[in-house]
């Protein structure tokens, strides 16, 4: 039987690997991570137990005095992460009781995109008071404590989906009286989220591009065609040639922005009775870069349904039109046809090469605590990330 290096990944085939697709640090520690610790077992969920225990043996390191730690369980969600919610008691530093429930995010053996938790935790941090986000307070980013790096933040009180509505693949149904109260949030939030003076923050797991260069876009392309290299379980003909081309047509970023990496329904909570937003979740994926990236996600066909008549309204909420327009609106910043085309090109290719690649590989090796999932997403969600990139790209080859 032949020796395969993604199977058993030797350092002289991840060194090759670091050399030929150069991105960011923490980009290039966590994709190298992956592989060093890639095997051939496969990975066992944590258990609420285990939890407990080690959590315990965290938080003695982090806080000062007595606390206890209660009501355990794990969350459902978080296909690229472990997530269990806790109760924490414990006395600040005047002696005043604090009570408080949390979330604990944990690292799987492997997961479709694999992020490392620091650039979570400090965009989370850099974000309090500009976007309603999750509160981060303590990091293991190299899983001392668990095994696998975490983050513990703040738990947020929502919902995904309005109650009764099912989620068809990556799409979620929402009925007009909530498009009417969510839309324009969703959209102002995002707005928000390309006006952050990012330079004021301690995003120092980040490698903030030259504005007016094409470097950022390059690290992106980096990144994902390395995942690509390490994780594909077969040849996708297509996925080479548009990487080629998007490589060859790369734009300069006119502003750096924080770009989210995620942005859709599903990713953030909402009352259920007020219907007002209450987090924006999932930063795992996030950068910095062109705002377009977020902007050509909202608008990827793998997040849209119809409304009642017939509309096509991205991530469920609202038309393309009314979308960009109220973007452009909110955020004074304008919207490139040409940069947002490239970059619906870019996201379509990047989504492929999760569900082709990570995700294959996730479902293959049984690495992650979603096997069933991984095992769904492959088949179900692949075929339509390619049917969007093939349209996209019909009439530029």
């Amino acid at each position: 039987m032949s020796f395969d290096p993604k199977e058993h990944p030797t350092e002289e085939w991840i060194a090759g690997l670091r050399a030929r697709y150069p991105t960011e640090r923490y980009v290039d520690r966590a994709l190298t991570r992956k592989l060093r610790t890639r095997t051939d077992k496969a990975y066992q969920p944590q258990t609420a137990e285990n939890i407990a225990e080690r959590l315990r043996e965290f938080l003695e390191k982090e806080i000062r005095g007595p606390f206890s730690v209660s009501n355990i369980s794990a969350l459902t969600g978080g296909a690229s992460k472990e997530q269990f919610s806790f109760h924490l008691r414990w006395q600040d530093a005047d002696g005043s009781a604090r009570s408080e429930r949390l979330v604990l995010r944990i690292t799987p053996g492997a997961s479709a995109a694999e992020t490392h938790r620091l650039r979570e935790f400090q965009l989370m941090g850099a974000l309090q008071g500009a976007l309603p986000v999750p509160s981060p307070r303590w990091i293991d980013p190299e899983g001392a404590i668990f095994g696998q790096p975490c983050l513990i933040c703040s738990f947020c009180e929502g919902v995904t989906k309005p109650s009764g509505e099912a989620v068809s693949g990556m799409r979620t149904s929402f009925g007009p009286d909530y498009r009417k109260a969510l839309a324009p949030q969703f959209i102002r939030h995002l707005a928000n989220l390309a006006n952050v003076d990012w330079r004021k923050h301690d995003l120092s797991a980040f490698d903030a591009p030259q504005q007016g260069t094409r470097e950022g876009v390059i690290q992106q392309l980096n990144w994902w065609e390395r995942v690509w290299a390490e994780d594909s379980v077969a040849a996708e003909p297509l996925l080479t040639l548009v990487g080629h081309w998007l490589r060859d047509n790369a734009p300069t970023v006119d502003q750096v922005s924080i770009v989210h990496g995620d942005y859709r329904a599903g990713n953030f909570l909402f009352s259920p009775t007020t219907l007002q937003i209450s987090a924006i979740l999932d930063w795992e994926l996030a950068f910095l870069g062109d705002r377009h990236a977020d902007l050509a996600y909202v608008i990827d066909p793998l997040f849209s349904e119809h409304s009642e008549t017939g509309e096509t309204l991205v991530c469920g909420l609202c038309t393309r039109d009314v979308f960009l327009d109220e973007y452009a609106r909110c955020s004074g910043l304008p919207v490139d046809p040409e940069r947002l085309r490239y970059y619906e090109i870019l996201m379509g290719w990047r989504n492929s090469v999760i569900a082709l690649g990570g995700g294959s590989r996730c479902a293959v090796g049984q690495t992650s605590h979603q096997d069933i999932m991984f095992a769904w997403l492959v088949p179900g969600v692949a075929p339509i990330c390619l049917g969007a990139l093939r349209k996209l790209v019909k009439d530029l080859f």
